[in-house]
């Protein structure tokens, strides 16, 4: 009872903060997420685990303002003789609003086509170390194989042969 009672609690307070549901405009920027879209299909293969995480976390945060951005959600801000006024929320005219859910959806579909560039090259990568070591296990099992026959078999028939 008390572990549903804590999860509530903390859950609701998640849910409920401001620094949560929007980030400020200063951490998401358009540019620097279009580069991480390039560096995830530029990802070599060795990398792809430590770095992938990171750069879906950025994308996926961007995409969640960018959604409520087209949304309207976001009062505009005036600054008027360097006072910062609180403008009217706006919505978004249709066309607005479909031309920045086009833009959003091609981002995302790059963003889905680089991350399959990307994990397909780390896979070729992986298998390509996996079948190295397959071989290399191969190889080592036949040499230990051929000692201990040699070891074995070899002492064996020398033994028999001799008078």
């Amino acid at each position: 009872m008390k572990i549903i009672i804590l999860f509530l609690y903390f859950s609701f307070n998640a849910s409920a903060s401001p620094s949560k549901l929007a980030p400020p405009p200063s951490e998401i920027k358009h540019d620097i997420v279009k580069n991480d879209l390039l560096k995830i299909k530029n990802l070599s293969p060795d990398e792809y685990i430590s770095k992938i995480d990171k750069y879906r976390e950025s994308i996926e945060r961007f995409v969640g303002y960018k959604k409520r951005v087209c949304n309207g959600e976001f009062s505009s801000l005036v600054i008027k003789d360097s006072e910062t006024l609180v403008g009217k929320r706006k919505r978004l005219s249709r066309e607005e609003r479909s031309l920045c859910f086009r833009e959003l959806k091609g981002m995302q579909k790059n963003f889905i086509d680089n991350v399959f560039f990307a994990r397909a090259k780390y896979m070729e990568y992986l298998h390509e170390t996996q079948m190295k070591d397959l071989r290399q296990a191969k190889v080592d099992l036949i040499k230990s194989l051929d000692r201990n026959f040699r070891r074995k078999y070899l002492k064996r028939s020398s033994k028999i042969n001799r008078p």
